[in-house]
């Protein structure tokens, strides 16, 4: 049976959202379940998230559940992957939901982009009870120049370092659709040992690899921001979690020299993206671990480990060789503060929300 379409949920700790989402997506499909199948990834879940996803898959037949031990989200995404037989892959988090006429949507483009390695589209973004536009780009665009493609791949890293005018981050694995084959073809998989990033480090891969790229105006998703999800938690070892997604790219950039897949100046370029994106997770530091609520060192022992942290490599070269032009003047503070050695300075910086 030929499907044009695995959507993959990964699944953990989330009974109070998942309804939700699979209601949105079992209204979406609405008798087109031979086209499509849903595989709901049940990441060892506590709570009664698997119950919830087995009691969907009882009454619609698309939808199949595979329950596994807890592993992360990257290692769940994977085991979706493994398990997929459709033509296009769509990622969707559990704790968000797809708009009315989403499917549709998705298998349109399905079928028009035969050639195409990945979609990306727009989305909202809800907080509460409000609801605002996630937009990447002002114009509808189709990307097969590999000039062009490798602006992209820097843009997952950090867009601004790019060129790329873009209101919102360009990582997240939600917003596109992946060829399969393309996928597998070029063993770009998630990265289990990766407990942050790992969604920007696997689309940094994609669009490494990728012969043509196109961007839709289709906002068909509705991204859930949770204050109190995962990603938003104190996180005394965020530090350690950082630093493995560095060494990767390091490794990575080591490769791409050594194959070489660019020129100096590309590589320069992409090395600036990195730069500005280790600043950019300082930053976000400073919020879930270095002056968390929930960190109980002294004021003092605080600022202490915030400046052990930049004086050592990687983030000591990032924060030496990053061009000022290349950063958002939030970042711009991030690095002044940083190179005369204020370390109240950057709780100061923390204090003002905007900025971080």
């Amino acid at each position: 049976m030929h499907l044009q379409l695995s959507i993959i949920i990964p699944v953990y700790k989330v009974e109070k959202y998942l309804p939700q989402c699979l209601d949105s997506i079992v209204a979406g499909i609405n008798g087109k379940g031979s086209d499509v199948e849903v595989l709901v990834i049940d990441d060892g879940s506590p709570d009664r998230s698997g119950e919830i996803a087995d009691n969907y898959a009882c009454r619609y037949p698309y939808i199949r559940v595979i329950h596994k031990q807890n592993e992360g989200v990257a290692a769940a995404r994977n085991t979706g992957m493994a398990a997929a037989k459709g033509e296009w892959l769509y990622f969707v988090d559990s704790d968000d939901w797809i708009g009315e006429g989403a499917i549709e949507t998705l298998f349109q483009r399905c079928s028009t982009c035969r050639d195409v390695d990945i979609i990306m589209m727009d989305a909202w973004k809800n907080t509460g009870d409000e609801e605002s536009a996630w937009e990447h780009f002002k114009e509808e665009a189709i990307w097969q120049d590999q000039e062009a493609l490798r602006g992209l791949q820097k843009g997952m890293l950090y867009f601004p370092a790019a060129g790329i005018k873009t209101g919102v981050p360009l990582a997240a694995p939600w917003d596109k659709l992946y060829r399969r084959k393309f996928l597998l073809e070029n063993k770009i998989f998630f990265h289990p040992e990766l407990k942050v990033l790992d969604d920007m480090v696997f689309n940094v891969e994609a669009f490494g690899k990728a012969e043509k790229a196109a961007y839709y105006k289709d906002r068909i998703y509705h991204y859930r921001y949770v204050s109190d999800s995962i990603t938003n938690n104190y996180s005394p070892d965020r530090v350690a979690q950082d630093r493995k997604v560095w060494e990767y790219l390091e490794d990575y950039m080591a490769e791409y020299v050594s194959r070489g897949s660019g020129s100096e100046k590309e590589l320069a370029e992409f090395r600036q993206a990195y730069y500005c994106r280790m600043i950019k997770s300082f930053s976000i530091c400073c919020r879930l671990s270095f002056f968390h609520p929930a960190n109980r060192k002294t004021f003092r022992d605080k600022i202490k480990y915030v400046k052990s942290v930049w004086r050592t490599e990687p983030y000591a070269t990032a924060f030496k060789n990053v061009r000022l032009r290349n950063a958002e003047w939030k970042l711009k503070a991030v690095v002044i503060v940083q190179r005369f050695e204020l370390g109240i300075g950057m709780y100061l910086l923390y204090k003002l929300q905007s900025f971080l």
